[in-house]
């Protein structure tokens, strides 16, 4: 390398360092080398027998370029966290919805509002229960209201008209505020203030025939589990116009015959085990043989009274109306899964001192929320409209009623149509010909008859072939 390069990097090399020293001038002992020290020249490689010194201001550029590492895993572990949290603004996500209201469950932190301020309200708009009366933003917002109400008063209580009129209107005018703040209670820039969900959210995935009769399916199931659990069948009361027998019989028998799918499974496996063992045996002797044939028919009945098994009628009506078991099945509860409204069964059975029920009925329509699609019309068309006439909209069990209609029928239609085809099949095929020998009898008939009547018109219109001959038919 010739002199003048190195000149160059010398000066170089000092302007670096006059731009890195700080102001104060320091002693002339501490002179900078004439090259920077490169990393292994500072790094020797016995660490533990030569240590790497450090001046205060390294000691501080040191500190500083920690604490930025540290910010910057910090700012990255914050945002992998992030991209892991589900996002807290989903209107349109009827789960998320759900959630939602479930937190308003509990009786002790949430007593029944008026349908304006209702719980649906509250989890249209983002709030969660998260104490006593007390609703918060889902969103993070810091909103927060306790909705709290005076108790009504009533005539027969032994009040006086105007104090009962009274306290009427005070509820009345906090119902409006608490109305009022389901929106204006989220922070200003909280997206739950602009918008919230809408009226379909709450409605049951009932459009589909085939999905709603294999829900129904898996609540019977669940339900029939409970077994000696379930109240007796005279103490269920359902709506005037449901009628259980007429809905049994438009019911898909194959479905519903072998409680949860598990008998047929069973069956097939039973087949499999006889069938194997009637190959062993044939191969040991007659005697055995006839022995194996005994036992396969006493089976085979077995699994076919199993199958033929009658449909449990208390357990059918509570999962029609939208009631499904509790996943603690030892425990006897049902619950609904739209209004997270729970029944204790044990409470519409004799206790087993032989006292008597603590309730005589159990009205499976009525023990929902009244806001539940499965007994609300409103609630299930989604529409929002007070205009409409209650009676044109359908609840969620009326629309099962139809959606077991429109399967009956399809189930009629398809075996008439296999019959025809079968009975088609059946026909003897040396039939056919004897149907082609009546058609050509008629044809020729009919030809015979034609021609009868070209030869009288003939006659009488006097009609001469061109030639002066008579016509001859053919």
């Amino acid at each position: 390398m010739s002199y003048a390069v190195e000149t160059k990097k010398r000066k170089f090399h000092r302007v670096l360092e006059s731009l890195t020293k700080p102001s104060t001038a320091e002693p002339a002992a501490k002179k900078a080398p004439a090259t920077p020290p490169t990393a292994r020249e500072r790094l020797p490689a016995d660490l533990s027998i030569k240590k790497v010194r450090l001046t205060d201001k390294d000691e501080s550029d040191f500190a500083a370029v920690g604490r930025s590492l540290l910010k910057a895993r910090a700012s990255s572990r914050v945002s992998s966290v992030s991209s892991t949290t589900r996002p807290s603004f989903v209107p349109w996500d009827r789960e998320r919805f759900l959630e939602r209201l479930e937190t308003f469950r509990r009786v002790d932190r949430w007593s029944s509002k008026p349908a304006a301020i209702s719980e649906v309200e509250w989890a249209k708009r983002g709030w969660i229960c998260t104490d006593v009366s007390r609703v918060s933003c889902v969103g993070g917002c810091g909103g927060s209201v306790v909705v709290k109400l005076p108790d009504e008063l009533d005539e027969l209580d032994g009040y006086n008209l105007d104090k009962v009129q009274e306290r009427k209107e005070v509820r009345d005018k906090l119902v409006e505020e608490y109305a009022s703040l389901l929106v204006k209670g989220h922070g200003e820039h909280c997206p739950w203030r602009n918008k919230g969900c809408d009226a379909t959210i709450h409605r049951l995935p009932l459009t589909n025939t085939d999905t709603a009769i294999a829900s129904l399916q898996k609540r019977y199931s669940n339900i029939t589990k409970l077994a000696d659990k379930l109240p007796a069948g005279d103490i269920i009361q359902t709506p005037e116009s449901f009628n259980l027998d007429d809905v049994l019989k438009m019911l898909p028998r194959e479905s519903f015959e072998t409680g949860d799918g598990l008998g047929s499974t069973e069956s097939q496996h039973q087949q499999q085990d006889q069938s194997q063992a009637k190959s062993q045996d044939q191969s040991q002797g007659p005697s055995q043989e006839q022995e194996s044939n005994e036992e396969t028919r006493e089976t085979s009945s077995q699994v076919t009274v199993e199958q033929s098994k009658p449909i449990n009628r208390t357990s059918f009506t509570l999962a029609f109306f939208g009631w499904d078991a509790v996943s603690n099945e030892t425990a006897g509860l049902v619950g609904c899964s739209a209004c997270f409204r729970r029944l204790g069964l044990w409470m519409y059975k004799p206790k087993d001192n032989g006292d008597a029920t603590v309730y005589d009925a159990l009205d499976v329509a009525n023990e929902h929320m009244e806001y539940c699609p499965w007994v609300s019309g409103k609630a299930q068309s989604g529409t929002g409209k007070s205009t409409e006439k209650q009676a044109d909209l359908r609840s969620g069990w009326e629309l099962l009623v139809q959606a077991l209609k429109v399967k009956h029928r399809r189930q009629v239609r398809s075996s008439a149509s296999m019959d025809t085809l079968r009975a088609v099949s059946e026909t003897p095929s040396g039939d056919f010909p004897v149907v082609d020998e009546v058609n050509e009898e008629q044809k020729k008939a009919s030809d015979r008859e034609w021609w009868a009547k070209l030869r009288r018109m003939r006659q009488v219109l006097n009609v001469k072939s061109p030639h002066g001959k008579k016509s001859v038919a053919p």
